[in-house]
C-alpha cells in the first residue's frame, strides 16, 4: 500500500511538473488532448490489459498444472489489484473532468484547473505504468522454461 501511495505521489509531482512546463511554454496540447481522449484511452487500456491478464492467467494455469507445487496466489492478487487500480483511475478521471468543467468550482478555487489538469496527467502516467507492469509479466511468462 505504501508503494502505491509513493508511486501516486510521484506521478502527481510529475503531472504538476509537466503541466507547469506546458503553461510556461504556453502549450495547451496535452491538456486539450487529455480532456478529449483520456476516458476513452483509459477504458481501451483497461480492456487491453484485462485481455492480456487473462492470457497470462491461462499460461500460469498451464504452469501450475505441470508443477503442482507452484503457487501463483500473490501474482493473481496483484493482477486483481492492478485491474481495480485501473478502474479507480477511470472513475477518478471522470470525477476530475466533471470538476474541471464546473464553472462554480473553478471560480471558487483559485488553482482548480491547474490541479485538475495535473491530476489528469498523473492518471494518464499511472495508467501507462500499469500497462508497463503487465507487459513485464508477459515477458516473464514467455521466458519461462527457456
Amino acid at each position: 500500500m505504501t508503494n502505491i501511495f509513493m508511486m501516486a505521489c510521484t506521478y502527481i509531482v510529475v503531472g504538476a511538473s509537466i503541466n507547469g512546463i506546458s503553461l510556461l511554454i504556453k502549450s495547451d496540447f496535452l491538456c486539450k488532448f487529455l480532456d478529449q481522449n483520456l476516458i476513452l484511452l483509459l477504458v481501451a487500456i483497461l480492456a487491453i490489459n484485462t485481455t492480456t491478464i487473462s492470457v497470462i492467467l491461462s499460461k500460469m494455469r498451464e504452469i501450475a498444472d505441470k508443477n503442482p507445487g507452484v503457487d501463483f496466489g500473490r501474482t493473481i492478487r496483484a493482477m486483481k489489484h492492478s485491474t481495480l487500480e485501473h478502474i479507480y483511475l477511470v472513475g477518478g478521471a471522470v470525477a476530475l473532468q466533471i470538476i474541471k468543467g464546473s464553472d462554480l468550482v473553478c471560480k471558487k478555487l483559485l488553482y482548480a484547473e491547474f490541479i485538475a489538469d495535473s491530476l489528469l496527467i498523473a492518471i494518464f502516467i499511472f495508467s501507462i505504468h500499469i500497462v508497463y507492469d503487465t507487459a513485464k509479466s508477459v515477458y516473464v511468462i514467455l521466458d519461462y522454461g527457456h
